[in-house]
């Protein structure tokens, strides 16, 4: 998976992690927003699904990418 995706204005950094080394991942997103004078919002938005957990970090990742496509599909 890319470490980041551009989405709608935003920039989309996959960064999910494990509680301990033999534990599930944890999708966490960061999301940059880019303000009307094309600078990037320095106040990224960090969201971590405590209700979800994956296998892998690749899967995690995906998934935290899509949460926050969907975030900022309701924004």
């Amino acid at each position: 998976m890319k470490n980041s995706i551009s989405y709608k204005n935003c920039l989309i950094r996959g960064e999910s992690f494990q509680l301990a080394q033999s534990s599930g991942w944890i999708p966490r997103f960061t999301l940059l927003r880019q303000d009307t004078d094309r600078t990037w919002n320095e106040s990224p938005l960090h969201h971590d699904r405590l209700d979800k957990v994956f296998w892998t970090k690749n899967e995690a990742d995906e998934f935290a990418v899509q949460d926050a496509m969907r975030c900022v599909d309701r924004n």
